[in-house]
């Protein structure tokens, strides 16, 4: 699984920087010539809506499927058995992509030009690589993917928000970029408080309280739930940003 997981990493980084700078990169400087900040990005934004689109799509495709979707209980149910260890080949190739992305995320943060969130973004994806790879180690992958499909959905309007606001700063006028880019972020930010601070919200509760029904919990258990609450803390953070911007539309 190493080796898979780092040849899929190096795979990934080419991807994204080979697209980006071959392709995407001439024609962004021809679609917004006057501002080369603003083609930086609006690069970022395109190529973050792929891959958060692409993982939502994989993960819609994947998740609700699993015969252990819903109740929470049999998140945890039969876990002392060993036999959330034994996973579906779909929902193991889920686990692995999805630390891939992340650990990919990691490097190409540290590469692109520095955004003022720069730290926040640097920790959640650090804390979702220890997550993800804690999760998948030691059968808590059930959650887990649960916790993948939740955290993706919000992120692909916010981004084609961002590309739309990008595009009203041309100056195009036959488009109405700033209403659609005004419309998409309501749109995000309903999302982001249902799947990250209600639905997600509940998963840190399951996994704090009722997974205790179940198992004992030892060092990864509880390392899981530190985790899981540092990314909830983290979504708290992100939605008091949220409203303050939502409150100048």
């Amino acid at each position: 699984d190493l080796n898979v997981f780092i040849f899929f990493v190096s795979v990934m980084l080419l991807l994204n920087w080979g697209f980006r700078l071959l392709l995407l990169r001439p024609f962004v400087r021809w679609l917004l010539p006057a501002s080369k900040q603003r083609q930086k990005r609006f690069s970022q934004s395109f190529m973050e809506l792929i891959f958060y689109a692409g993982f939502a799509i994989l993960g819609m495709a994947v998740v609700p499927h699993q015969d252990f979707v819903w109740p929470s209980s049999k998140w945890w149910d039969g876990f002392l058995d060993g036999g959330h260890q034994i996973m579906r080949s779909d929902v193991g190739c889920f686990h692995i992509m999805y630390m891939v992305r992340y650990t990919e995320e990691i490097i190409t943060v540290c590469l692109e030009s520095k955004r003022k969130d720069f730290a926040q973004m640097l920790l959640h994806h650090c804390l979702t690589v220890a997550l993800t790879c804690i999760s998948y180690l030691f059968g808590w992958n059930r959650v887990g993917v649960v916790v993948m499909v939740l955290l993706d959905l919000a992120d692909v309007p916010l981004h084609l928000a961002k590309l739309c606001k990008y595009m009203d700063d041309k100056g195009n006028q036959w488009v109405p970029w700033q209403f659609l880019a005004d419309r998409l972020f309501e749109i995000f930010a309903l999302i982001f408080f249902f799947t990250r601070l209600v639905m997600y919200g509940y998963v840190c509760w399951s996994a704090h309280i009722e997974a205790t029904r179940y198992f004992p919990k030892g060092l990864p258990e509880w390392t899981c739930v530190v985790l899981l609450y540092s990314l909830y803390f983290l979504q708290v953070y992100w939605f008091h940003l949220i409203l303050k911007v939502a409150m100048r539309l």
